[in-house]
């Protein structure tokens, strides 16, 4: 059986769990709570214009 490699060294998994820490407090195990990836609720896009296609388009020169 291969080695399971480390995700955070260059080297085989020597199983100190380092990489289940949380990178916000390293006294607990990650819970996957996404606060170190600072993710949104909501997203904002701002809109230039509406296409209906009754619009004739226009010709690029």
């Amino acid at each position: 059986m291969e080695p399971q490699k480390c995700v955070l060294y260059d080297r085989d998994c020597i199983g100190c769990m380092e990489c289940e820490m949380c990178d916000l407090d390293p006294n607990k195990v990650c819970d996957n709570c996404g606060k170190c990836l600072d993710i949104k609720d909501y997203a904002v896009i701002k809109i230039d214009k509406i296409v209906t296609g009754r619009q004739k388009p226009k010709k690029n020169k």
